[in-house]
């Protein structure tokens, strides 16, 4: 059934298999076929929720700022950018030869445009520390914060740049964008295809077509198989696959997994992108629990047999960052300890199932996590494995995104995150978030945690900000990481993204992925080239 899949899409596409010989290898000199999953959520639109993977607008989109080879955030469309010494004012000016794909120029206008557009929406983009933005002249732009953001700088790096005399209803079925790419074609689920821009102010692009064909893990390595991709995403589980004419190349990341446990007792409500959904666990809501998983799961062993030696234990979102606190590190793998501090809490096995109980409520819960991922079907089933030894009852359940953002509030989830900043740390333990996005899934609440998070929010330079990030994780009596913290988010793992590669395609010099195989690799898309 796979291999059909396959050949009916590529049928579709059009796509010439070339396994390595001498007609797919003339045929890959200038066009690429790519297959890493579904890229083009948010159908190229910031309202939409374009932007809020990592590195995804980089083929056809720019942003003010972008990252480097060593994750330092240098000019994009900005040639040159200053901040006041109160971190309030945040002055731009806009390269002089950056032009939209249809040939007009980029203007100071059209970023006032974009940044009004998404601070008015307010769902997707938090923008509401910026007071004002005003375009100076053509080539210039100031914001002018109410407060200062740390993490501002990373929205300047993601959030793309719209054409204001372009931008409406219809925007997502003809984007115009400023990056080295441009759409050509795009069918929803199916495949993307894209062409250079003729108008790009970067070095030229060497292809003249870029096919991304959305096809799930296991179709997009029988892709790869038949020689009918140049570029596949792999899961760690198969990262032993050999192919003839590709090579198998891992990247580091800071991309991890862990499980997102509710906090609040089981009969509340809440929303998620404005739908009402049930919130609550009785069973997760018991820090005792939570804290009995961190301790009790065994990382290394996990990474073991899910990474298969593609990726290291994690105990936070920010491990070996600037801003993660090594107090937050500790060993794990503690039954007896785990099983203990369960019993102290008040629970027990009083039927001899192998599960405690306490007060008529049995140690289990449900763990979400997508079917079509798995690497996280790997994690969650591993997992349940481990927490049985523990008395812990887990059942692993496949569903759909969709299925999972709707029943995420009230059951556990193989959740994932990981960038270039720390603003994930706001969203994902602040109770300020709580019911926007999918911010803080776990409706986990701490006001000491709270503090810091503000702290290292509104702190006008990095060093300030590390500091009150480190605080939140654990400031040696409250926190949300560490053994002796509160757990809403359990992280097990830290993955490598893997993908078979044809030979001789040059990636360019990738800087650390951060969350999302999907996108990772599109930080150096316009450098990308044949190396022979």
């Amino acid at each position: 059934m796979v291999a059909t899949a396959v050949a009916l899409t590529l049928t579709a596409t059009g796509c010439v298999a070339g396994g390595g010989g001498t007609e797919g290898a003339g045929a890959r000199k200038t066009e690429l076929v790519i297959a890493v999953g579904d890229i083009a959520g948010g159908e190229f639109d910031p309202i939409k929720g374009w932007g809020t993977r990592p590195a995804q607008i980089r083929p056809i989109h720019s942003s003010l700022l972008t990252i480097d080879s060593n994750v330092t955030f240098v000019g994009d469309l900005a040639s040159q950018y200053s901040v006041s010494k109160d971190a309030l004012t945040w002055s731009f000016t806009l390269r002089n030869n950056a032009r939209w794909s249809n040939g007009e120029p980029v203007q100071a206008q059209d970023v006032v445009f974009t940044y009004e557009l998404l601070k008015k929406d307010g769902t997707r983009f938090d923008l509401s520390f910026v007071d004002k933005i005003v375009a100076v002249d053509d080539s210039r732009v100031e914001f002018r914060l109410s407060t200062p953001q740390s993490t501002f700088v990373g929205q300047l790096s993601e959030i793309p740049i719209l054409p204001k005399a372009h931008y409406g209803k219809d925007y997502s079925s003809n984007p115009i964008g400023s990056g080295p790419y441009r759409v050509r074609n795009f069918q929803d689920g199916q495949q993307l295809i894209l062409e250079p821009n003729p108008h790009w102010y970067g070095t030229a692009v060497k292809f003249t077509k870029l096919t991304f064909l959305f096809l799930a893990e296991d179709a997009a390595l029988a892709a790869a198989r038949s020689g009918s991709v140049d570029i596949a995403y792999v899961p760690p589980a198969f990262a032993d696959q050999k192919i003839p004419g590709m090579t198998m190349k891992s990247f580091e990341t800071v991309d991890s997994r862990g499980l997102s446990l509710p906090t609040l007792p089981a009969g509340g409500s809440g929303q998620i992108l404005g739908k009402d959904v049930k919130v609550g666990n009785d069973v997760t809501s018991d820090r005792a629990v939570r804290q009995a998983l961190n301790i009790g799961l065994d990382r290394k062993k996990i990474a073991e047999l899910v990474l298969q030696g593609h990726g290291r234990p994690a105990y936070t979102l920010v491990d070996g960052l600037p801003w993660f606190n090594q107090a937050a590190a500790f060993t794990d793998g503690r039954t007896a300890e785990a099983k203990q501090l369960l019993q102290q809490a008040g629970w027990a096995d009083s039927n001899g199932d192998g599960i405690v109980e306490k007060g008529g409520v049995k140690a289990q819960f449900t763990l979400l996590y997508p079917s079509d991922d798995k690497l996280r079907s790997d994690l969650a089933l591993v997992v349940a494995e481990q927490a049985r030894a523990l008395g812990i009852g887990v059942t692993a359940k496949g569903t759909t995104w969709d299925g999972i953002y709707l029943d995420g509030k009230a059951n556990a989830v193989t959740w994932g995150g990981g960038r270039h900043h720390a603003h994930q740390l706001y969203g994902m333990y602040s109770s300020k978030v709580i019911d926007t996005g999918y911010n803080n899934m776990a409706q986990y609440s701490n006001a000491t945690v709270d503090k810091h998070l503000s702290a290292a929010l509104s702190a006008k330079t990095p060093e300030e900000a590390n500091r009150s990030w480190k605080l939140a994780q654990w400031d040696g009596t409250s926190g949300f990481a560490g053994e002796k913290g509160d757990a809403p988010i359990v992280w097990l793992v830290r993955i490598n993204h893997m993908y078979l590669v044809r030979n001789g395609l040059d990636l360019g010099d990738q800087p650390i992925h951060a969350h999302g195989h999907e996108w990772a690799l599109f930080n150096t898309i316009a450098n990308w080239k044949w190396s022979r």
